[in-house]
């Protein structure tokens, strides 16, 4: 059986919502990164310390092996892991830990067996609910537990292995990102669950059926931004083309003519359709780029295009102990021999965390450490942040700046 599912969950956002984006991907090079293969080994860190009942500081130093790269944990990945073994383990109560558990969700899909599994990091089951427990480690986009669809599946395989032993009242769906949002929870009941099912259930036809069109392509910045298929997908070129050139095309003729007679109005309407584009079209240009230079290092033309030699890494001592071993025959002073800095708040934080410095010790460096104010930014109306006011916000910020000129 094939180690991943053609329907899996971890890409259920994607085929989910752009069911033409399976097919579109098929024969795409899939580029791993360093990124992905540090998480993989933040999982095997996590199922080892489950399995055996210990915490992540327990393996600092144990090196793991994570697609031919190694990881040696240190503090920091202990720490990240520790917080998502204290969520288990805080949820387990009286029931049953399953640590990753295999779970199989054609049923509900209703397509062949071996098309829709997947592996939940952890399974908790109890008499009247249960839990599903998954570990992000990533840092660079936020996941949040709200309706994952992941998860959900992860629910109704676990649903469909366990339901005849239990009857489950509650679904509950627990992310833990330590390093970006930290903990979210979302609980759903039978009928929601199902309801889901339904929606899963058609979308995998649409994502599996051989008589696809343009509509089953479906680009937004969610189900765009790790698809394999990004540089080849005519709708999001149609969409990048459509976004950058027209401003009101795809407005509604009452949203036009609300606006017609107020300039100010027409300019937010565009300039806020045009912003909302912006990342989906970041996505798309790194996707173009990064599929010209794989065809150029393949040896493939790309017309009007060459590989160069890019900007040179910084220099460095072949042999820093041989390097520092002249110097010192130079006579030179220490303060030229070698660069001192004090180390940063954050570094001492870990000092602090791995108790190298004291707890006594700790607060009177605390004190001793201060942080500027993040600077205006743009977000979208849905960022749980609140609003800046122009009015009074900036006039504040700005007579801060000019106290400090």
């Amino acid at each position: 059986m094939a180690a991943h599912a053609l329907l899996s969950a971890s890409a259920a956002h994607r085929w989910l919502r752009c069911p033409g984006s399976l097919a579109l991907e098929a024969g795409q090079p899939d580029n791993g990164s360093s990124f992905a293969n540090e998480g993989t080994a933040a999982h095997e860190l996590a199922q080892m310390a489950l399995t055996e009942s210990r915490d992540a500081d327990f393996y600092i130093g144990r090196v793991i092996e994570a697609e031919g790269e190694s990881f040696t944990v240190d503090t920091e990945m202990a720490g990240h892991v520790q917080a998502y073994l204290d969520a288990v383990r805080e949820r387990i109560g009286d029931g049953e830990l399953m640590v990753e558990q295999r779970v199989a969700y054609h049923g509900p899909l209703g397509v062949d067996e071996g098309l829709a599994f997947g592996t939940a990091d952890a399974v908790i089951l109890r008499d009247d609910e249960l839990i599903v427990v998954d570990l992000k480690y990533g840092r660079g986009v936020a996941v949040n537990a709200l309706e994952n669809e992941q998860l959900m599946l992860y629910a109704l395989g676990a649903l469909e292995e366990f339901g005849l032993a239990y009857e489950f009242a509650r679904f509950r769906l627990v992310i833990v990102q330590p390093r970006n949002g930290g903990v979210s929870e979302y609980t759903l009941d039978h009928t929601e669950l199902m309801n889901f099912a339904e929606y899963a259930k058609l979308q995998a036809l649409r994502a599996l059926s051989p008589m696809q069109s343009d509509e089953d392509l479906e680009p937004d910045d969610k189900q765009c931004r790790f698809c394999k298929a990004k540089a080849v997908c005519p709708a999001l070129a149609r969409g990048v083309a459509h976004a950058v050139s027209g401003d009101f095309e795809d407005l509604t003729v009452e949203a036009v003519q609300s606006a017609i007679d107020d300039a100010d109005k027409l300019f937010s309407l565009a300039l806020g359709r045009k912003l909302a584009a912006v990342p989906l079209i970041e996505e798309y240009c790194k996707a173009i780029r990064a599929r010209a230079e794989l065809e150029l290092q393949h040896g493939r033309p790309v017309d009007g295009f060459k590989l160069v030699e890019g900007r040179r890494g910084p220099r460095q001592w072949r042999d820093s102990e041989a390097a520092e071993a002249m110097l010192k025959t130079f006579r030179l002073k220490l303060e030229e021999m070698y660069d001192l800095k004090l180390i940063s708040p954050t570094t001492a934080e870990k000092l602090a965390k791995a108790g190298t410095i004291g707890p006594r010790q700790w607060p009177k460096a605390q004190a001793l450490i201060t942080q500027s104010e993040g600077k205006p930014s743009v977000a979208p109306e849905s960022d749980p942040r609140p609003a800046l006011n122009p009015a009074n916000d900036f006039a504040v910020i700005n007579e801060e700046e000019e106290s400090l000129a």
